[in-house]
């Protein structure tokens, strides 16, 4: 290593150790505050709390839409099921409700169901589920 290098390196190295010593002083300081030997019990940071999520849409309830799906009475013909898609509204028809519940089962950061009816032959809505 030529002698340029190596000053350079050594200047580098005496900074870094300057920087240690800088930080012990400050670990000094803080322990003497807190009342603790070194280390001590890291105080608790603003940064440590997490904010809550805003509720989001109509307010669900208490049973789940997947363990509320029941098979179609009567005079029901078909599901209405409106969901969310990578922020799109999608509406779809079915007439099982296997296919419903493998919906209800995909949910997540881009599915949301929001809500699912029955209908009759004409098409009028008999239930919310």
């Amino acid at each position: 290593m030529n002698v340029d290098r190596q000053i350079l390196l050594n200047r580098l190295l005496l900074e870094r150790e300057a920087q240690w010593v800088r930080i012990h002083a400050a670990e000094q300081a803080v322990a003497a505050l807190l009342g603790e030997p070194y280390p001590w019990t890291r105080p608790a940071l603003p940064s440590d709390q997490r904010g809550r999520r805003k509720a989001t849409g109509a307010p669900r309830s208490a049973a789940a839409p997947r363990e509320r799906l029941r098979k179609l009475e009567e005079r029901e013909t078909t599901y209405r099921v409106v969901y969310r898609q990578f922020g799109k509204t999608v509406t779809e028809l079915h007439a099982e409700p296997e296919a419903l519940r493998t919906l209800l089962a995909a949910q997540g950061a881009n599915v949301a169901v929001e809500r699912i009816e029955t209908l009759d032959a004409a098409g009028a809505v008999v239930a919310v589920l």
